[in-house]
């Protein structure tokens, strides 16, 4: 059996079959189901391993509850009673509408937003809870209800989402290979001197200089709001193409995709964080659990989608790029062949018009002896044949 030793856990497999019998067993309890799984009585559903086992039932599309009553043989179940909206003194103008229905937020949906807004959520983030069927109408966010809601956060807290209010400053490319250095020290842990570069990653960075001043890479870092996004964004940007001076228009606007899902999955996971945290403050208030329950469903999807996304344009990149290389490779060895091949008959060459001087000079060097006094030859002791 795991022990839990952090704030994650990873159940087993035979962990994940047990608590599949047991949520028959016990009708969906988790506290039951949890407890009676590991032995534990003191096991809440706030725990690392409680967690594992909701976001398990969450991905089997099973609907539980934290406390359940137990269900009678035969039991008439009579409908929901219908809720009673009470009317907050806060109220807004008419809506633009044929009806004569006024926004306002009801004193529930005020006091859902003081226990549970914190600045880890967004004010849209917020509207989905509370309204999720009706936040998904179109131009629902420019709605009266929702500036009403936003007025009454803003009004109510001193500190809200910084990715509610854009930022002014445009990100600003670096343009000398100093600046850019640091970044590249920083973010892959290099020690590079700029005055001290090899001449192949000075052509690398000296690319990667265009790859950030590209007016899509550019376009996209603008549109994040906060600064750990910008920061998160450039630094898988250059982390994913530093080295590749090679890169093509549509690889680079691979990775820019590559680098917007690596930024929407720190946002899902925040969001899910944020949305655990409040299931745990909510439990017994079954209309609000099943309502998270659902939004924790979709979270989880939306990340094994993000996940997979990334994973199939970085095989596709990485695929494409290794045959484009060794292509290359074959290329550059024929040339090199070929340029072998010409070099050795040039030296051929070369060797035999030598062979050709130096026998010259030697035929050179026998006339003149030939030309001596007959005297000398004979003190010599040698013909001209015998010189040779």
């Amino acid at each position: 059996m795991k022990h839990q030793m952090s704030s994650y856990y990873e159940l087993s497999d035979e962990e994940k079959q047990q608590s599949l019998e047991l949520f028959k067993k016990h009708n969906g309890n988790l506290i039951k189901v949890i407890r009676e799984l590991w032995n534990d009585p003191t096991e809440k559903g706030t725990t690392a391993r409680g967690r594992a086992i909701r976001e398990f039932w969450i991905e089997k599309g099973l609907k539980y509850r934290t406390k359940v009553k137990e269900r009678k043989v035969k039991a008439v179940v009579p409908p929901p009673p219908v809720p009673v909206i009470t009317e907050s003194p806060i109220k807004t103008k008419p809506v633009n509408s044929k009806s004569d229905a006024k926004a306002f937020l009801s004193i529930e949906e005020q006091d859902f937003i003081k226990r549970h807004y914190t600045p880890d959520l967004t004010k849209k983030e917020v509207a989905k809870i509370i309204w999720p069927e009706e936040s998904k109408r179109r131009n629902f966010f420019e709605s009266e209800k929702f500036v009403l809601m936003s007025e009454f956060i803003n009004n109510e807290f001193d500190q809200i989402n910084l990715r509610d209010d854009v930022l002014v400053e445009k990100y600003s490319p670096p343009r000398v290979l100093s600046s850019l250095v640091k970044k590249i020290n920083k973010i892959v842990m290099k020690e590079f001197d700029a005055e001290k570069l090899s001449m192949q990653d000075k052509k690398c960075l000296e690319k990667l200089l265009t790859y950030l001043a590209a007016p899509r890479f550019i376009q996209v870092i603008n549109s994040y709001a906060t600064k750990e996004a910008r920061e998160l964004f450039e630094s898988e940007y250059i982390r994913s193409s530093w080295d590749k001076p090679d890169l093509t228009a549509d690889e680079l606007n691979l990775y820019i995709n590559v680098c917007m899902d690596y930024v929407n999955l720190r946002e899902i996971e925040i969001q899910k964080q944020k949305l655990n945290q409040m299931f745990d403050e909510t439990e017994g208030q079954n209309d609000l659990t099943m309502r998270l329950t659902e939004m924790l469903k979709t979270k989880a999807e939306e990340y094994n989608q993000c996940t997979n996304r990334i994973d199939k344009m970085l095989a596709k990149l990485n695929g494409e790029r290794s045959k484009r290389i060794q292509n290359q490779h074959q290329r550059n060895a024929s040339i090199i062949s070929l340029v072998q091949l010409f070099q050795d008959e040039q030296e051929r060459k070369l060797m035999i018009q030598m062979a050709d001087m130096q026998k010259k000079v030697v035929y050179e060097e026998a006339d003149k002896m030939e030309k001596m006094s007959e005297w000398k030859a004979r003190v010599l002791g040698i013909s001209k044949n015998d010189a040779i």
